[in-house]
């Protein structure tokens, strides 16, 4: 691979890009940003991914997984910035599985990526990191309190290694936190969420008055590219968020009105939600079931208090500034929803 200036790496024409987990959610709509932007992308997917979301997109593909060091290695080769986005997001599951993805994998990655002598590497964390404290404003320094829940563990463990590669000068690093992530393409929490609203089966905790920290995945793949690209970024942390103050009330009644649905009627307090997903949780782990429970306290918790962070840093040190407006953010949403699951 040629030697490239730091300074040169937003220059299209020099830029050859990885993203991992290059068929989901996150990943897919940042390698069609970036094919649309000119760069040359190459996209890490598993043997049996679903390949839906990048029908049409002009990018490499190349097999492997995080836990198979050999298939990283060949992906990393002629690669210039690494996107880890691949790992483990759900709120169910035990400390040794979130590790596994999310701490050893990311270890994996980031060795081939040494190895292969990478620009960057930007690894794409979560808000959750802070656990659910609660509050507004909330930036990259708020103190973390323990937490009892394996992925926000696991995540803070996988940036903790990240940065550790950073300070020991082996590897240029960036890490990206992003909020509670929406948008066209989310087949997951969003076609089950809109299935229970269809179903009138949807409930708030306490009203829903509680802020979230919303960011739709337009926005957060502009972010993620300024990320890769920026020489202000090495070795720093950045919240990438929509920015603006939405309550998951709000949230609800926007995406009911553009889907033409009855808003979200029946509200629990959070108290009884909490009880509610203990006894769930401990039906679950006595009779070793493996199906996430219908509720959880990492969500009760995620929804009990505000949830909001600040977007200052990313502002100032990358010029992020999210292009898409939450209303229209929405809207956008919804017409793929009907589009593709209505078929409207």
């Amino acid at each position: 691979m040629e030697k490239v200036p730091f300074s040169q790496l937003s220059r299209r024409s020099f830029l050859r890009v990885l993203v991992t987990g290059a068929n989901g959610f996150v990943g897919a709509t940042l390698c069609k940003k970036l094919v649309a932007k000119g760069y040359a992308v190459r996209g890490l997917v598993r043997k049996t991914s679903d390949l839906s979301l990048l029908k049409d997109v002009s990018l490499e593909l190349v097999v492997g997984s995080l836990d198979d060091r050999e298939s990283l290695k060949k992906a990393v080769q002629g690669v210039h910035v690494v996107y880890h986005v691949a790992a483990a997001v759900t709120d169910w599951g035990t400390l040794e599985f979130f590790r596994r993805v999310n701490v050893e994998g990311t270890r994996n990655m980031l060795e081939a990526s040494v190895h292969a002598k990478v620009k960057r590497f930007v690894l794409v964390s979560s808000v959750a990191v802070q656990d659910f404290i609660g509050g507004q404003d909330m930036d990259e320094e708020t103190e973390k309190d323990p937490t009892p829940f394996p992925y926000c563990q696991s995540k803070r463990e996988a940036e903790a290694l990240a940065l550790s590669y950073h300070q020991s000068s082996k590897m240029d690093v960036t890490i990206i936190r992003p909020g509670d992530v929406y948008g066209q393409g989310d087949r997951v929490s969003l076609l089950k969420m809109a299935s229970m609203l269809e179903k009138g089966q949807m409930m708030t905790i306490g009203g829903g008055r509680v802020l979230g920290a919303f960011t739709y995945v337009e926005n957060l793949v502009d972010g993620i590219i300024l990320a890769g690209t920026h020489p202000k970024a090495s070795g720093e942390v950045f919240i990438i968020t929509d920015g603006e103050k939405v309550t998951w009330r709000r949230y609800f009644e926007t995406l009911t009105r553009e889907l033409a649905l009855p808003k979200p009627r029946i509200s629990i307090h959070w108290r009884i939600a909490w009880i509610l997903a203990s006894v769930l949780e401990f039906v679950h782990h006595t009779f070793s079931l493996k199906k996430r429970p219908l509720v959880t306290r990492y969500l009760v918790a995620h929804l009990r208090r505000d949830f909001h962070f600040s977007i200052t840093k990313a502002q100032r040190v990358l010029g992020y500034h999210p292009a898409v407006s939450f209303d229209e953010a929405i809207h956008r949403t919804a017409v793929w929803y009907k589009k593709v699951v209505r078929g409207e």
